[in-house]
């Protein structure tokens, strides 16, 4: 990393430094004035135009991060991300960071310099705990880092105490859209992280890991490359003369089936079309009718296995399904059966009390009438 870089050392820190939590009374005087500052901070950064100069913008961040800075320096650290690529021979030695970002105290943030963060992205960090962020990631919008909880207890709670912890990003991280990050984990370098994903345990380094909560699903050396033949618009007007439109007509529910391997974090699952065919729906799910939701459940779910098991086809996808449907029924007869033998077992035991009572009974009767 560079030395101008905002990181302050290396990421490789020694391990007796870290301290899964550390408990400070975050209502306290100095410790909500630097708060204040950072939200004033924060504010101005956040009335920055995206055209502004290089300078303009990387003083601001410095001013969030780094308040007690020579800024002398700042006319050096005013590269940034996006400038790198009109010349590559620049390092970038400020993030790139699109307004508006939400930080709480920022003393304690460390971002790379070539690092991207996409808009409305919230950094709940605090002055007892570094939260890192290393070179050449890119962290889409919308995306928040939580450094800080409570005590469960509510004995505790009572006291009003925060507690503090670390969260590390390795370099080349690619994070997807609305994806949250709880305190305390280590995101390794070169990982993706689905949109949408809640991240709460540690990632190793160069997966793919999405859901809620995130789970690694693939090594980054299984995914397939999507840039190689792909059609490449190289300046501007290309891209404007480029016609690319998906066509209604495709959205059926076979689209819920395949997806480009090469698709990333930030693409969307899709939703459920209401001119549908009934009849497709009927067959898809096995013969019986379904609501767009449920259909949207099973459709989401048979494309996630599909990919594990590496299923190509839609027939073979069909064929699952109606294994999985045949097999449910077989398990609820079996259900059925058991439940049978259980009440029968029950009913006759009832019935051998009642009749054992009876004929006892009977016989008290005639013994005292004798």
């Amino acid at each position: 990393m560079s030395s101008h870089s905002t990181i302050a050392g290396s990421l490789e820190e020694p391990e007796s430094t870290y301290l899964p939590q550390v408990v400070f009374p975050a209502g306290n005087y100095d410790f909500r004035a630097a708060r204040n500052r950072c939200a004033r901070a924060c504010r101005e950064f956040n009335k920055t135009p995206d055209d502004a100069d290089p300078e303009e913008r990387a003083q601001k961040w410095l001013d969030i991060v780094r308040p007690d800075r020579d800024r002398s320096e700042d006319r050096v650290l005013a590269v940034t991300h996006d400038q790198t690529f009109a010349n590559p021979a620049l390092k970038a030695k400020t993030p790139f960071v699109k307004p508006p970002v939400y930080i709480d105290y920022g003393i304690r943030l460390h971002v790379g310099g070539s690092t991207f963060i996409n808009r409305n992205c919230m950094i709940m960090d605090t002055p007892v705990a570094d939260v890192v962020i290393g070179e050449g990631c890119n962290i889409g919008a919308n995306c928040t880092i939580i450094g800080v909880t409570h005590p469960m207890r509510l004995d505790e709670r009572l006291q009003r105490h925060s507690i503090g912890q670390p969260v590390t990003i390795g370099n080349d991280v690619w994070i997807g859209a609305n994806v949250t990050i709880f305190g305390g984990v280590t995101i390794g370098s070169g990982a993706v992280i689905g949109a949408c994903s809640l991240v709460k345990h540690h990632i190793p380094p160069m997966s793919v890991a999405f859901g809620s909560p995130a789970r690694v699903v693939k090594h980054l050396r299984d995914v397939k490359p999507c840039v190689p033949g792909s059609p490449t618009a190289g300046t501007m007007a290309e891209a404007v003369r480029m016609r690319n439109r998906l066509p209604m007509r495709h959205a059926t529910s076979s689209s819920f089936l395949h997806h480009d391997e090469g698709s990333g974090p930030g693409d969307g699952e899709g939703s459920v079309e209401e001119g549908e065919e009934d009849g497709h729906r009927m067959d898809i799910m096995g013969g019986r009718r379904q609501s767009p939701f449920a259909m949207r459940a099973r459709l989401n779910t048979a494309r996630r296995v599909a990919e594990r098991l590496e299923l190509d086809s839609e027939g073979e996808l069909r064929g699952l399904l109606l294994r999985e449907r045949k097999q449910k029924e077989r398990r609820m007869r079996r259900f059925e059966v058991e439940a049978i033998a259980v009440v029968t077992v029950a009913v006759t035991l009832l019935m051998a009390f009642f009749f054992t009572g009876v004929w006892f009974g009977a016989s008290r009767v005639a013994v005292m009438g004798a």
